[in-house]
């Protein structure tokens, strides 16, 4: 694929390429031919691909022996011709085969070359569709300038909502989210484009209902995406990502980008977070396949954030490192901030300092009105916090969260960290105003957290004990949030001198957090587990007489791949009862998750 890349780009091949692929093209070779020094002379001469293809070469070489050197001096300015529609006609279909070779940077620029030779109004479609590609390559203020030049010195209506397009997808990736929301909103009522503009409306923090309405009433054969968009933030999807992309509605198959886009953000909070996850993997392949440079980090930014609810943190920190170069070549400062966020959060629950990338997200995301990113970051904040118990400063710092869907999401956090700081009635008042959303949720993710903080309130023991069981079955799918809940179940029943019940719950909290490299949390694990004589991890050893013979055969067939209806199908239990027993299988066993189960030879138990 990436010698194909090369051979297009040089003339020596018809198949299609795209920027993304000749830029990592550009870098494996780079890399086949070390240790090279690459100068560019005068690269103000140089065409912008080619010279984006060395700066994405730059960013990303791991070998001390590649060094890429770009020198130039000031541009000559370019004489003023005269109106020429033959020669500019011919520019816009050299255009068209940059763009088709990979090229768009550069196709960009030879459009910009072709408006300037084109009497009006040809100039202006030709400079609005050179900033629409140099938007989509990543070159925001390159599109702005081709906006001013495509922009009427008279006021032209029909002007307007081409310009209020292009304004508002600038401003989504590098500029202030309101701005772009309002753009995107006067810009027409294509389906697409309100999408977009929810996108900004999303990470603005403003309401989303009533651009869902207008998509409906603008096209209601989307109407079941409208519907799911109108309740995103209620986290009460129950819509699965591959079904949705098959049943699209046309408008939409037409786009390469949005078929995946919507069923990707309309899934990614619903009740299924690995299959969001999956089908965002896929959705990124296809993404880099086509070249869809400047949209590329939003699935890729989604994906982050899956990983880092799933566990799979080192991923989620390569990932994010990879968006922060990925915006940096795009000049996407919105999308940067997010991914600073990201990391921030990583970082509080690894133990290690979150400040540099909270104050990066900050910096970056309160003068673009990018308030999910300042309080995602503001939330890791105090995750630090209540890791390392400077529980009064958590929650001051959770309490101040400005976006209303990240304070939903924070508040099983805010409430843990009331309760350890003696704030009891304030933790019952947060639960009572929280409860509502959250006990309509259709995410593992906040019913377990919901379950956790109705256990660590419960008036008796055997409501607790209860909540802290249906908190653990929730989430199978998130390790971190299971152990958590393992370590407050552990802690409470150490407390009420239960050692030998609290220590597997412990010691799995334990295993769980040190695999993960959460230090605080493995150290605060450790300090409740030595107590109860179980400070040793245990080493899994199966016995005969470990399990009984319902916990046993449930195990089985959730090891072979049933699901808890399905086994409940199968032994005449409700599906509650098998998250019962495999709850309570796991610390006997020594792991924390059902995928761990299938490395288990459980025949011989």
């Amino acid at each position: 694929m990436h010698r194909d890349a090369i051979r297009t780009a040089l003339g020596l091949s018809d198949s299609p390429c795209t920027d993304l692929v000749l830029y990592t093209a550009v870098l494996r070779l780079l890399e086949s031919v070390s240790p090279v020094v690459v100068v560019v002379e005068e690269a103000q001469h140089w065409d912008p691909s080619s010279l984006a293809a060395l700066r994405f070469a730059a960013r990303r070489v791991s070998s001390q022996q590649i060094t890429i050197v770009l020198e130039g001096s000031a541009p000559l300015p370019v004489d003023e011709d005269p109106p020429d529609e033959e020669r500019a006609a011919r520019l816009e279909a050299r255009s068209a085969d940059a763009a088709r070779r990979g090229g768009i940077a550069s196709a960009a620029m030879v459009l910009r070359e072709a408006a300037r030779l084109s009497p009006e109004p040809e100039r202006q479609r030709r400079s609005a569709a050179a900033a629409y590609l140099a938007w989509k390559s990543g070159q925001p203020e390159l599109a702005r300038t081709l906006v001013t030049e495509a922009t009427p010195e008279r006021h032209d209506p029909s002007v307007a909502p081409v310009l209020d397009r292009l304004h508002g997808l600038i401003a989504l990736g590098d500029g202030d989210q309101v701005s772009a929301h309002d753009h995107l909103l006067r810009a027409g009522s294509e389906p697409g484009l309100l999408f977009m503009a929810a996108a900004a409306a999303y990470h603005a923090g403003l309401p989303l209902a009533p651009i869902a309405s207008r998509i409906s009433r603008a096209d209601p054969t989307f109407g079941e995406y409208a519907g799911l968009l109108s309740r995103l933030t209620e986290m009460s999807s129950t819509a699965d990502p591959w079904r949705l992309r098959a049943a699209a509605p046309e408008a939409l198959r037409a786009s390469d980008a949005h078929q995946w886009l919507w069923p990707l953000v309309l899934s990614v909070h619903g009740p299924s977070p690995r299959a969001a996850y999956d089908f965002g993997r896929s959705a990124l392949a296809e993404f880099s396949a086509n070249g869809m440079h400047a949209v590329l980090v939003l699935p890729a930014l989604w994906l982050a954030e899956l990983e880092f609810d799933l566990g799979h943190w080192d991923r989620a920190r390569a990932r994010a490192e990879e968006g922060l170069r990925s915006t940096e070549d795009t000049g996407q400062r919105a999308r940067r901030a997010d991914f600073h966020a990201v990391l921030a959060l990583l970082a509080a629950v690894r133990g290690t300092s979150c400040l540099p990338e909270v104050v990066a997200a900050r910096d970056l995301a309160v003068p673009l009105h990018n308030h999910l990113a300042a309080s995602r970051a503001t939330w890791a904040v105090g995750l630090s916090e209540l890791s390392n118990g400077n529980f009064r400063s958590a929650a001051e710092h959770l309490t101040s969260i400005t976006h209303p869907f990240v304070a939903r999401l924070a508040s099983g956090d805010l409430i843990e960290s009331l309760i350890r700081a003696g704030e009891v009635a304030k933790a019952r008042a947060a639960l009572e105003a929280w409860l509502p959303w959250a006990a309509g949720s259709t995410s593992p993710l906040v019913q377990g957290r919901l379950a956790r903080c109705q256990a660590l309130l419960a008036d008796n023991d055997d409501d607790r004990d209860k909540h802290f069981t249906d908190s653990a079955n929730c989430f199978d799918d998130h390790p971190f949030e299971q152990a958590r809940t393992q370590l407050l179940h552990g802690e409470w029943l150490r407390r009420t001198r239960r050692p030998s019940q609290a220590r597997p719950l412990l010691r799995t909290a334990l295993e769980t957090f040190a695999r993960l490299d959460a230090a605080p949390w493995a150290s605060a694990a450790t300090t409740q587990l030595r107590p109860t004589g179980g400070a040793r991890p245990h080493t899994g050893t199966l016995t005969a007489g470990t399990l009984t013979a319902q916990e046993l055969r449930v195990a089985q067939l959730a090891a072979s791949g049933l699901s808890n209806r399905e086994i409940g199908s199968e032994l005449f239990l409700s599906p509650r009862t098998v998250g019962y027993h495999l709850y309570k299988t796991y610390p006997k066993l020594g792991i924390s998750s059902r995928s761990q189960l299938r490395t288990l030879n459980l025949d011989r138990c």
